[in-house]
């Protein structure tokens, strides 16, 4: 099965005060964007990291899997057209998007969070699209997409629909809510995101806590 993952990394990083691309912030002394690109490497046959095209990002090793930059559509597209620039071209049987700002998203959340999804997608009128709902509010900033899915989500932005989470409501969906969430490696707090100063802070200390349990 071809799995493409989608990597959106066109944050600018100004809530953080950073001076730098979100992408560029360093947790644990480890970028976001290398971080981010490691998770989906695990699971994924290649990954596409979308930004602007005038933002300049360090190309990241590819490792086990190829790893190619995509730009951002012209205009202010947001995710969507990120996502939806990331699918031009690809050939596949599901996408995994994620955030680049969402760091204890790994590789084993992601895993069950894909035994979920394929468990209800042999139902009758299975979904096409899974996405987290941490504290009842839908994270489409991290997504697992069936083929299917995609012209559905392209059609949306052609349609001029610009909000991921909306155009992300016109598809027969899954949606995990905290009690699904509680049982993914993790937990909810897997799905905690960073966009300013404090949050970099509560990362730092979490990765510290991580570490002192392993």
């Amino acid at each position: 099965m071809r799995v493409l993952g989608i990597l959106l990394a066109g944050g600018h990083g100004t809530r953080l005060n950073a001076g730098v691309p979100k992408a560029l912030v360093t947790l644990g002394g480890v970028t976001l964007l290398e971080r981010a690109v490691a998770t989906l490497s695990d699971l994924c046959h290649s990954v596409s990291v979308v930004a602007p095209a005038g933002m300049t990002l360090p190309e990241v090793a590819a490792g086990r899997v190829p790893v190619n930059r995509v730009d951002d559509p012209p205009g202010d597209t947001g995710p969507l057209g990120a996502l939806v620039a990331a699918t031009d071209a690809a050939v596949c049987v599901e996408a995994i998007v994620m955030g680049v700002d969402l760091p204890f998203v790994t590789p084993a959340t992601l895993r069950v969070m894909d035994q979920y999804f394929h468990g209800f997608r042999t139902l009758p009128d299975g979904p096409c699209a899974c996405v987290p709902a941490p504290g009842g509010v839908m994270q489409p900033m991290v997504a697992l997409l069936h083929a299917t899915a995609i012209p559905k989500l392209r059609h949306a932005y052609e349609a001029g629909e610009r909000s991921v989470a909306a155009a992300m409501r016109t598809l027969n969906l899954l949606v995990l809510d905290d009690a699904h969430l509680a049982r993914l490696p993790g937990g909810v707090e897997a799905f905690m995101n960073v966009n300013a100063p404090e949050d970099l802070v509560r990362a730092e200390a979490r990765l510290r806590s991580l570490a002192g349990r392993a």
